[in-house]
Protein backbone atom coordinates (compact mmCIF):
# COMPACT_ATOMS: atom_id res chain seq x y z
CA UNK A 1 0.00 0.00 0.00
CA UNK A 2 1.31 3.44 -0.94
CA UNK A 3 2.21 5.93 1.76
CA UNK A 4 -0.08 8.95 1.87
CA UNK A 5 1.36 12.46 1.72
CA UNK A 6 -0.57 15.63 2.51
CA UNK A 7 0.75 18.90 1.08
CA UNK A 8 -0.42 22.13 2.71
CA UNK A 9 0.50 25.18 0.63
CA UNK A 10 -1.46 28.27 -0.41
CA UNK A 11 0.01 28.13 -3.94
CA UNK A 12 -1.95 26.04 -6.43
CA UNK A 13 1.11 26.08 -8.71
CA UNK A 14 3.33 24.56 -6.00
CA UNK A 15 0.69 21.95 -5.18
CA UNK A 16 0.48 20.94 -8.86
CA UNK A 17 4.27 20.68 -9.02
CA UNK A 18 4.31 18.50 -5.90
CA UNK A 19 1.55 16.32 -7.32
CA UNK A 20 3.54 15.81 -10.53
CA UNK A 21 6.64 14.83 -8.53
CA UNK A 22 4.92 12.54 -6.04
CA UNK A 23 1.82 10.93 -7.55
CA UNK A 24 3.67 8.03 -9.19
CA UNK A 25 5.17 6.86 -5.88
CA UNK A 26 2.76 8.07 -3.20
CA UNK A 27 -0.90 8.68 -2.61
CA UNK A 28 -1.08 12.48 -2.79
CA UNK A 29 -3.57 14.86 -1.22
CA UNK A 30 -3.38 18.62 -0.94
CA UNK A 31 -5.06 21.69 0.48
CA UNK A 32 -4.41 25.42 0.31
CA UNK A 33 -5.31 26.05 3.96
CA UNK A 34 -3.71 25.14 7.26
CA UNK A 35 -7.15 24.89 8.86
CA UNK A 36 -8.32 22.41 6.20
CA UNK A 37 -5.02 20.54 6.56
CA UNK A 38 -5.66 20.02 10.26
CA UNK A 39 -9.19 18.76 9.52
CA UNK A 40 -7.75 16.22 7.07
CA UNK A 41 -5.15 15.12 9.63
CA UNK A 42 -7.85 14.68 12.26
CA UNK A 43 -9.94 12.47 9.97
CA UNK A 44 -7.54 10.54 7.75
CA UNK A 45 -4.40 8.43 8.04
CA UNK A 46 -1.57 10.56 6.66
CA UNK A 47 2.02 9.29 6.63
CA UNK A 48 3.86 12.57 6.00
CA UNK A 49 3.06 16.28 5.66
CA UNK A 50 4.69 18.81 3.33
CA UNK A 51 4.04 22.20 4.91
CA UNK A 52 4.52 25.71 3.56
CA UNK A 53 5.49 28.33 6.14
CA UNK A 54 4.11 31.49 4.57
CA UNK A 55 0.35 31.15 4.31
CA UNK A 56 -2.49 33.55 5.10
CA UNK A 57 -4.75 33.08 8.13
CA UNK A 58 -2.68 30.28 9.70
CA UNK A 59 1.03 30.14 8.89
CA UNK A 60 3.07 26.94 8.77
CA UNK A 61 4.48 27.30 12.28
CA UNK A 62 0.95 27.65 13.71
CA UNK A 63 -0.10 24.52 11.77
CA UNK A 64 2.99 22.67 13.01
CA UNK A 65 2.26 23.67 16.61
CA UNK A 66 -1.33 22.40 16.24
CA UNK A 67 -0.06 19.12 14.76
CA UNK A 68 2.39 18.55 17.61
CA UNK A 69 -0.34 19.28 20.20
CA UNK A 70 -2.39 16.35 18.91
CA UNK A 71 -1.35 13.16 20.68
CA UNK A 72 -1.80 10.91 17.65
CA UNK A 73 0.25 13.28 15.45
CA UNK A 74 3.20 14.08 17.75
CA UNK A 75 5.59 11.93 15.73
CA UNK A 76 4.09 12.51 12.27
CA UNK A 77 6.91 13.43 9.86
CA UNK A 78 6.58 17.04 8.68
CA UNK A 79 8.81 18.54 6.01
CA UNK A 80 8.80 22.32 5.72
CA UNK A 81 8.68 23.75 2.18
CA UNK A 82 9.48 27.43 1.99
CA UNK A 83 11.13 30.16 -0.01
CA UNK A 84 12.62 31.47 3.25
CA UNK A 85 15.92 29.67 3.71
CA UNK A 86 17.27 32.01 6.40
CA UNK A 87 19.17 30.23 9.14
CA UNK A 88 16.87 31.52 11.91
CA UNK A 89 13.83 30.01 10.16
CA UNK A 90 15.60 26.68 9.71
CA UNK A 91 16.53 26.65 13.42
CA UNK A 92 12.96 27.61 14.38
CA UNK A 93 11.66 24.73 12.27
CA UNK A 94 14.05 22.23 13.84
CA UNK A 95 13.14 23.40 17.33
CA UNK A 96 9.46 23.06 16.40
CA UNK A 97 9.93 19.41 15.56
CA UNK A 98 10.13 19.25 11.78
CA UNK A 99 11.62 16.20 10.11
CA UNK A 100 13.15 18.11 7.22
CA UNK A 101 13.44 21.44 5.45
CA UNK A 102 13.33 22.02 1.68
CA UNK A 103 13.77 25.46 0.13
CA UNK A 104 11.65 26.38 -2.90
CA UNK A 105 11.87 26.13 -5.82
CA UNK A 106 11.65 22.42 -5.08
CA UNK A 107 14.32 20.13 -6.48
CA UNK A 108 12.42 16.88 -7.14
CA UNK A 109 15.36 14.54 -6.43
CA UNK A 110 16.13 16.31 -3.15
CA UNK A 111 12.47 16.26 -2.11
CA UNK A 112 12.03 12.56 -2.91
CA UNK A 113 15.22 11.74 -1.00
CA UNK A 114 14.08 13.74 2.04
CA UNK A 115 10.63 12.12 2.00
CA UNK A 116 12.10 8.62 1.74
CA UNK A 117 14.47 9.27 4.65
CA UNK A 118 11.63 10.59 6.81
CA UNK A 119 9.38 7.64 6.04
CA UNK A 120 12.19 5.14 6.75
CA UNK A 121 12.90 6.89 10.07
CA UNK A 122 9.20 6.70 10.95
CA UNK A 123 9.16 2.94 10.32
CA UNK A 124 12.50 2.27 12.07
CA UNK A 125 13.79 5.11 14.28
CA UNK A 126 17.19 3.36 14.46
CA UNK A 127 17.72 3.79 10.70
Amino acid sequence: MQKKILAIDDSIIVLKQLQNILESQYEFQSTTSGINGLKILDNEKIDLVLLDLQMPVMDGFAVLTAIRQREKLKTLPVIILTMDGRKDKVVQGILSGVSGYVVKPVNSAQLLDRIEKCLVMEEDPRA
